[in-house]
């Protein structure tokens, strides 16, 4: 038996979870505590309410710099309207509440020739969930589902099961409300406390007193006086109410206040809440502001909302439609589900107004762009763009704006260039000097012998696939390693939030690894075929062989070497900036070396926004999607990035 089962060979034919899912708080079950507890309830519906609104989008991966939104494949379809009576926000928000209350959350998928994508998503709520069956522990093979006294058995080719982390079973999850329990606990003790309180005592706020020397009462002077007291100042219709009492024989009126200081519960429920908030990973002050919070710390903790305490749940939902849910409907292998984010960070409508006017250089939109907004009637001859006067073509520093002068700027712009430390350049030239090496130990013998049988042109000495297969696997995690270094040191030096993900560049990184081998190969190749022929001298033939190899280990490693590091700096720094999300940043390209091409040194100091191509229709040098290899090869030019 192999080690995993070995390890599960207590799992037979069932297992089951330990009973219903949620936890017990005072005889209030989970379902009961997110019904009744304040605290609970806005959280758990604050962030599952702003998770559901952020869209999950169907793209094609058209090539790996390259994208489209695809809006009528099964998926898409799907997705926008899950079933017949529930809309996508509704789903989502479903799925979201389960994951945050339970920690789990099950959709059934199933076919459905009537609807236009062919399936049905319907979720299943956590408390129906009775039990998992299989002989895996690490995902089950069907589910049985029930309520009411009634039962289901769904396989697994029919439900798809989010969940999130447990120390004990990688089935399960730890509900997170199992950490609030002792709190949630307090507090609904404290809220039963309280409203027996206003039940029992806590109207009255004064009481008579009678001094004790006096005449003591009888029972009949008592009821008389209690009697005379309820007619005439107590009670809605007494004719004295609200007026000053008349007392006799010494009395006072005594006051009595509840102290809620002296029983800490304002401390109480604040401290409820930060341990609520604490358990779901978001700022209490989103949801409870409290007397500091300013206009610009609000903004900043509205967008870490969906940067920090929203990424990771929307994250796992979302890789799990790709995993399963995608290849189930048939969807096409290139594409991919994602959710867009941009919609709650990029800012009000005057910010972004503001940042595309100043990218455009000019007005952006018409007359009746502009009257549609405020649901006014379009005019005639109100369609055409209009440039005042004092605007002119590309002057991007003066930028008109709608409604109010520019702001000046609170700090100077930033800049960056994305050039490979002197380490780095070294780092990749004794990846191309230890494979010429290689090389040559392998192609000598074989062109000495192959030219003393008179065969040199059958090129049966040289494998393209071999070489290029393996100088692109030597290049590869070096290149995949300094980009992730350059994009992180891009991101501090702009003062950008790191966010930055290596898996979501690997395929790029390893396509410019291929390229970058079969030029470079080539080269070779060519040079070696440009050998003078054979002359009968078989030391001179191999040295000037030999020759190509001590060209290859000397210069042609060092100049492959820089220019490919510079390459993948280019590209590191402006992957950088579009996972990070910004939108208003140029880039320049910029000559470093004194013997420049001419047609980069045409373009030396060509500033475009972030998101366009140079002239030369390349989006940093070194792109080799858009350069021939005669371009790239060689290539010391940088792109410098400015905020």
């Amino acid at each position: 038996m192999g080690i995993l089962q070995r390890l599960t060979s207590r799992y037979l034919s069932w297992y089951y979870t330990p009973g219903r899912y949620g936890v017990q708080v005072a005889n209030y079950s989970t379902a009961m505590l997110y019904e009744t507890q304040p605290n609970l309830r806005a959280a758990v519906s604050f962030l599952a309410d702003n998770a559901a609104q952020v869209p999950l989008k169907v793209y094609d991966r058209v090539a790996n710099d390259d994208r489209q939104r695809i809006l009528d494949s099964p998926a898409a379809l799907l997705l926008e309207r899950p079933n017949d009576d529930m809309t996508a926000f509704e789903l989502k928000r479903a799925i979201y509440s389960d994951l945050l209350l339970y920690g789990r959350s099950l959709v059934l998928t199933l076919k459905d020739a009537k609807t236009p994508s062919g399936w049905q998503l319907r979720h299943i709520p956590a408390t129906w969930i009775i039990s998992y069956r299989g002989a895996w522990p690490f995902s089950p093979e069907a589910i049985i589902i029930g309520t009411a006294g009634k039962y289901i058995e769904v396989t697994a080719d029919n439900f798809l099961l989010f969940h999130g982390y447990s120390p004990t079973d990688p089935t399960l999850a730890a509900e997170p409300v199992r950490a609030l329990q002792d709190i949630l606990h307090e507090q609904v003790e404290s809220n039963v406390f309280r409203r027996q309180m206003w039940q029992r005592g806590g109207r009255f706020n004064a009481y008579i007193k009678r001094p004790k020397d006096v005449e003591k009462w009888s029972d009949e002077a008592f009821e008389r006086f209690k009697t005379t007291w309820d007619n005439s100042w107590a009670g809605d219709k007494a004719p004295d109410a609200g007026k000053m009492p008349i007392l006799e024989d010494g009395m006072e009126i005594a006051q009595v206040q509840f102290n809620s200081r002296d029983a800490q519960w304002s401390e109480a429920k604040k401290l409820g809440r930060e341990d609520v908030a604490g358990v779901y990973h978001f700022n209490p002050a989103l949801l409870w502001p409290g007397s500091g919070q300013t206009y610009a710390s609000a903004k900043d903790n509205a967008r870490a909302l969906y940067n920090d305490a929203l990424a990771p749940t929307l994250m796992e939902v979302t890789e799990r439609i790709n995993a399963f849910l995608l290849p189930r409907v048939g969807e096409n292998e290139r594409h991919y589900v994602e959710y867009d984010i941009t919609i709650k960070t990029e800012g009000t409508f005057e910010e972004k107004l503001a940042a595309l006017q100043s990218s455009a250089g000019a007005p952006i939109l018409t007359r009746n762009e502009a009257r549609a907004k405020l649901n006014l009637p379009a005019l005639e001859g109100g369609n055409e763009l209009i440039t005042p006067l004092n605007v002119l073509s590309g002057q991007l520093d003066a930028p008109i704006q709608i409604l109010q002068a520019p702001p000046q700027l609170k700090e100077a712009p930033k800049s960056y260039k994305a050039k490979p430390d002197t380490e780095q350049t070294e780092e990749m030239a004794d990846i191309f000097r230890a494979f010429f090496k290689r090389q040559r130990a392998s192609i000598l013998p074989k062109l000495g012998a192959e030219k003393k049988r008179g065969n040199i042109k059958a090129d049966d000495w040289w494998d393209a696939d071999r070489w290029n297969s393996e100088l692109s696997d030597a290049l590869y995690p070096i290149a995949l390693k300094q980009c992730t270094e350059k994009a992180k040191a891009t991101l501090r030096a702009l003062d950008i939030d790191d966010d930055y993900s290596e898996k979501r560049t690997e395929n790029y990184i390893r396509s410019m690894a291929d390229r970058r081998a079969r030029w470079v190969n080539a080269t070779t190749k060519k040079e070696l075929d440009q050998v003078e022929d054979w002359d009968g001298d078989e030391d001179a033939d191999r040295a000037s062989y030999s020759g190509v190899f001590d060209l290859a280990e000397g210069d042609r490693a060092d100049t492959a070497g820089s220019a490919f590091a510079t390459a993948v700096a280019g590209f590191a720094a402006l992957e950088a900036l579009n996972q990070s999300g910004v939108q208003t940043a140029t880039k320049t390209w910029e000559v470093t070396s004194g013997n420049p091409r001419d047609t980069h040194a045409a373009i030396d100091g060509e500033t475009v926004p972030l998101n366009e191509t140079f002239s030369n229709g390349a989006e940093w040098p070194g792109d080799a999607d858009a350069l021939d290899a005669s371009e790239v090869s060689n290539c010391q030019c940088t792109v410098t990035i400015t905020i």
